[in-house]
């Protein structure tokens, strides 16, 4: 008959608690990398929403600029011009744009995103109109009787 010896070996032990640290020091570098792609993902997020803003402004502004300058060439002119938006899928962020008689204004519910893009207001005209902006895509400056505003439905004349 044979006998059997218990013996103390420890290196399988050993083997399986340097594969659970494997594993932790993988997540822990998985982890690292999902949250510095997540950072890198919001930031270019912000910083083409900003730009978007701004070209938006932009022409909205050029768009205003070219209805006083018909207001200039003839001060009964009317005049329509359609401005397509970018960010118009952006309905999180709220968005409002208003004219006024020295510039365009942009901003959200939570003024994280304002902005203003000067007109120069040289033409005899007022300037009025706020649009909200959430869904729409296109912004139409209107010029009738005097007044230049910005509205979302194509004018009727």
């Amino acid at each position: 008959m044979m006998q059997k010896y218990l013996a103390k070996d420890e290196n399988a032990a050993a083997t399986e608690i340097g594969y659970v640290f494997t594993f932790l020091l993988g997540l822990m570098f998985l982890t690292s990398f999902s949250i510095w792609v997540w950072d890198l993902e919001v930031s270019t997020q912000d910083r083409w929403t900003e730009q978007a803003l701004e070209e938006n402004l932009m022409s909205v502004g050029a768009a205003v600029e070219r209805a006083d300058e018909a207001a200039r060439l003839d001060s009964g002119a009317r005049y329509a011009e359609p401005v397509d938006l970018h960010l118009s899928s952006a309905a999180g962020l709220n968005l409002e744009m208003w004219l006024t008689d020295d510039a365009v204004h942009v901003s959200d519910g939570t003024e994280a995103y304002r902005s203003s893009q000067p007109i120069s207001g040289a033409a005899a005209t007022t300037h009025s109109g706020v649009v909200n902006l959430v869904g729409i895509e296109t912004v139409w400056v209107v010029l009738e009787s005097g007044n230049v505003t910005l509205q979302v439905e194509q004018p009727g004349f």
